[in-house]
């Protein structure tokens, strides 16, 4: 397993320069948001991107973005921007993109009710993530409201309809810690492909890590019998970006060089 950021962490820096700043801390794998993507593309970002020499992973849109809403034109149109950000992972050369799976509309919605809706959208993606050989990754998503995979099982039975050999699950650390215990999660969730990893603070997700409640050491060394990639560092401050990386890195480097 091996250290790598998310472009979130920069956030109030342009893309095209987190790639230099990636280099700077040390880090060989990049996550890049599809929104800061195309907030800062100039048309020179995919290029410069491809040729960086980084691994790069991909976050899909996330922003208003809702594969399963019961608005018919809401739930058409999150689709098709996933698909786009889909296709321009590939373009960046990306491993693996990240997508959150659907969630509640309202309070009168259940999770039954958007089962069909969910299986559908997430087949779609992957089966054009499979055209263009990419991973897809549906991310475990915290315990709030109206969020539906917070589960390992929810989680292995859209994997078990999906049924794609492309097709499996972003990890979030952070997100489990407020559901159950990190470790039984691990060891219930199948098919992971790609980790997010940050610390909980009181129900609050991706602190620095080690400012939080999260055990590192037996998270990882349960990770490790299953997964073998990038452990994706999220979180930000926007009065120390720079601080929270150098700091998030060193802590996870050293926890690896532990176990």
């Amino acid at each position: 397993m091996q250290a790598a950021i998310s472009s979130l962490l920069f956030k109030s820096q342009p893309l095209g320069h987190v790639v230099d700043l990636a280099r700077d801390v040390g880090i060989s794998w990049l996550e890049v948001w599809t929104e800061h993507f195309w907030r800062d593309d100039d048309g020179q970002l995919l290029k410069k991107l491809r040729s960086s020499g980084l691994d790069i992973s991909v976050h899909g849109p996330i922003g208003d973005i809702n594969i399963t809403s019961s608005n018919g034109g809401i739930r058409q149109e999150s689709v098709r921007q996933v698909l786009q950000g889909v296709e321009e992972a590939a373009a960046m050369g990306a491993r693996v993109i990240t997508v959150h799976p659907g969630y509640l509309t309202g309070r009168q919605d259940g999770p039954d009710s958007i089962w069909d809706s969910q299986i559908e959208a997430l087949s779609r993606i992957a089966k054009r993530g499979k055209e263009l050989g990419i991973l897809v990754a549906m991310e475990t998503m915290e315990k709030r409201n109206k969020e539906v995979v917070i589960h390992p099982e929810l989680a292995n039975q859209i994997i078990d309809a999906v049924n794609m050999d492309n097709f499996g699950v972003t990890f979030d650390v952070s997100h489990a810690h407020t559901v159950m215990d990190v470790v039984d999660f691990i060891r219930a969730l199948r098919k992971i492909v790609h980790i997010h990893i940050s610390d909980t603070k009181s129900g609050k997700v991706h602190v620095l890590m080690g400012d939080g409640e999260i055990a590192f050491g037996p998270v990882l060394q349960a990770l490790r019998r299953k997964y073998d990639g990038a452990l994706v560092i999220e979180g930000w401050n926007p009065k120390d970006e720079m601080g929270m990386v150098r700091k998030s890195a060193a802590f996870l480097t050293a926890q690896l060089a532990g176990l």
